[in-house]
């Protein structure tokens, strides 16, 4: 009798020590599970974290790049200055070769964005390229919101007109008559000082490409355009009769430099640009490249000699 009491509390305490066991795992269970749940969410914001900062280096990186590239709008239409041919996508011309040599000299890589003026200075204004090259020309208008680089062409422009025209030699011929402008030109601050009474009538048109076309078809007398250029123009268009007059005394030179927007970029890059022309002229690659497309040293003309003696480098 006494050995069953005893087994009978020895089988209650090994009950009782098991259900307390069993209880003692249902409870710590869950403190297991909510310390575990805290280290999976850390792991995973931890990781969150670490993409976005592997994120934030490649835009870095990239934006480093893209710092490194100059971006030149261009149209790629004005022979022999910047050409572009739609069947191989590649541009060509006298400032297509000056900037890819600009590029190389700076250390930078160049990216040519097609697009004519006045859209060009547009993009330009809105920092979304660097500089122009459509044969640029430094005007009082511009001076009053761009830098520009020292001039890397001279260029004189003379009347044109169509090959039967005899009446018209001179600017003084010009009274009375209608010459034809391209919109966004600097032809149109040069013409309206040649012409403060307003005595010469003025059509603006959307492109140089046009007025020579106006020109052609007698829906204007006269348009000025760059003495070296016409004949490229001409050969790429045969049906256009036409011929440059008093060429012996241009109505005006114009004076083509780069524009920079007045950013930090904008003149670092200007800075850059000057700097490697400068060694152009100095190491004869720039004569090569005037000599390669119109046959002479544009920097050993009258126009260059005669700004460069009123205006000397630094």
């Amino acid at each position: 009798m006494r050995l069953g009491k005893i087994a009978a509390v020895f089988g209650t305490a090994l009950l009782t020590m098991s259900l307390v066991a069993c209880g003692g795992n249902a409870e710590t269970a869950p403190a297991k599970a909510e310390t575990e749940a805290p280290k999976a969410e850390s792991t995973a914001a931890a990781q969150t974290e670490e993409k976005k900062d592997e994120e934030k280096k490649e835009e870095v990186k990239e934006a480093s790049a893209d710092d490194k590239v100059i971006r030149v709008a261009t149209p790629g239409t004005y022979k022999p200055f910047t050409i572009f041919d739609e069947t191989t996508g590649e541009f060509s011309g006298f400032e297509i070769d000056l900037w890819k040599a600009i590029a190389e000299k700076s250390g930078y890589g160049l990216e040519f964005v097609r697009l004519d003026n006045p859209a060009t200075f547009a993009e330009l204004d809105l920092n979304r390229v660097d500089t122009v090259a459509k044969q640029i020309s430094i005007t009082p208008a511009r001076l009053e919101k761009y830098d520009f680089t020292q001039p890397f062409f001279f260029s004189p422009y003379c009347l044109t007109v169509r090959e039967d025209n005899d009446e018209i030699k001179t600017w003084a011929d010009m009274d009375g008559k209608t010459i034809a402008l391209a919109e966004g030109s600097a032809m149109n601050e040069f013409v309206a000082k040649l012409d403060p009474d307003n005595k010469v009538a003025k059509n603006v048109y959307e492109s140089s490409g046009v007025i020579l076309q106006e020109v052609n078809m007698k829906r204007a007398d006269a348009c000025p355009y760059a003495y070296l250029v016409l004949p490229y123009f001409i050969e790429a268009n045969p049906e256009l009769k036409l011929k440059s007059v008093d060429i012996e005394n241009p109505i005006y030179t114009e004076v083509n430099a780069y524009p920079f927007a007045r950013t930090e970029r904008g003149n670092t890059i200007r800075e850059l640009a000057d700097k490697a022309l400068t060694e152009m002229m100095e190491d004869g690659s720039y004569a090569e490249l005037s000599k390669k497309w119109f046959d002479i040293d544009v920097m050993e003309t009258k126009s260059a000699k005669e700004y460069f003696a009123a205006n000397p480098k630094n």
